[in-house]
């Protein structure tokens, strides 16, 4: 599984979910956990993305749950190396950011942090 696969599903409604189980997976689900629920508010259009790359669970359920846990983002630079995938993730993390139309401080904030930790360089 690749971030990109997470990035085409949420931008093309007509791919099919993105419901792939494994570690690289729940590792960029909590990403977007996190910037979702960043300002403990989980917009209907957040949701609605979530609903994109989510296996068949209760979805509020499952924001509360990986929510409340630590976002690990040295095992997301330690799984995802490659740097096309870091990039990736980059861009999925500022599709989700701005997923209700407005990007708070603390969204760009984890951004930044993410980009400094992934090592990856904007143009």
């Amino acid at each position: 599984m690749r971030p990109r696969d997470f990035v085409d599903a949420l931008e093309n409604p007509a791919l099919p979910r993105c419901t792939m189980s494994g570690e690289p997976a729940e590792l960029l689900r909590s990403l977007l956990v996190h910037l979702f629920f960043i300002d403990h508010d989980l917009d209907k259009r957040e949701l609605a993305l979530l609903q994109r790359i989510l296996p068949d669970v209760n979805v509020r359920a499952y924001v509360t749950s990986t929510a409340a846990r630590k976002l690990d983002m040295d095992r997301l630079a330690a799984v995802f190396t490659d740097p096309q995938d870091r990039a990736d993730i980059i861009e999925l993390a500022e599709h989700a950011a701005w997923g209700d139309e407005k990007l708070e401080h603390r969204e760009r904030d984890l951004i930044h942090r993410l980009i400094d930790r992934l090592g990856v360089t904007r143009e």
